[in-house]
């Protein structure tokens, strides 16, 4: 019954009364004209009728007034529903991205370490550096294997990274940083008590600059220690890629 009166407003809508009596008029013309073919009638009265009739149906449409427009409720297609719901995964993707017990392996375009607040927690094969020189707070993390063969000191002014079984007796030192102003000219003769001084970030007027000693600071001779400290060397730019450069 209710599809039945949608139907008739539908009609009402676009015809009009005047247009729905037309109609009705139309129909019972032409049942009309059809029953006087049948019966060898005049067919004029009929044709008059269907011709009125169809005169009533054009006036209705005309004199009707417009139908107020509605907009249609938006209706989803049945592929957006899972298309939102995976938008949904992927925002939580993100937040896991920036606080998640792995961000350490998520990097951005330049390959530096988002965050490393994880190091101290969710990562045991790392041990974090969290210090401040020259009003910079440089952060990152070496090998757990670093964790009781190197000690790390600050003077202010650069953070040095020691072997600590030929720290006493021959130096140890392995490799240290320090700030500059950006750009950094690395041939000036500022850098020249430095081994191999590398550029490791440059941000806001500062750069960060890894260098190491000039002279040997282990004992060649003893196979144990030199060993180590040739290890440690070598995982150096390791430990450079996750440096974070940030003014305090």
């Amino acid at each position: 019954m209710e599809a039945l009166l949608i139907k008739f407003s539908i009609l009402a809508g676009v015809f009009g009364i005047i247009g729905l009596i037309g109609l009705a008029a139309l129909l019972a013309s032409v049942i009309w004209l059809v029953i006087r073919v049948a019966n060898f009638d005049s067919l004029l009265p009929a044709l008059l009728c269907v011709l009125v009739s169809i005169a009533l149906v054009v006036g209705g449409m005309f004199l009707s007034p417009a139908p107020e427009g509605r907009a249609a409720p938006y209706l989803k297609a049945s592929w957006e529903v899972p298309l939102e719901a995976i938008k949904g995964q992927i925002g939580k993707l993100e937040e896991l991205k920036d606080n998640g017990p792995w961000a350490r392996f998520f990097k951005d375009g330049d390959g530096e370490m988002e965050t490393m607040e994880v190091i101290r927690t969710s990562a045991p094969d790392r041990v974090l550096v969290d210090e401040t020189i020259d009003g910079w707070r440089v952060r990152l993390t070496l090998p757990k294997e670093w964790k009781d063969a190197c000690v790390v000191e600050n003077d202010g002014t650069s953070l040095s990274f020691y072997q600590k079984a030929s720290k006493q007796d021959y130096g140890g030192l392995v490799f240290f940083l320090v700030t500059a102003e950006s750009p950094a000219d690395l041939d000036s003769p500022e850098f020249g008590y430095m081994d191999g001084p590398s550029v490791v970030v440059e941000k806001e007027g500062a750069a960060l600059i890894s260098a190491g000693p000039t002279d040997v600071q282990y004992n060649s001779e003893i196979t144990e220690l030199s060993d180590e400290y040739d290890r440690m060397r070598a995982e150096i730019p390791g430990i450079l890629e996750t440096v974070e450069f940030d003014p305090t």
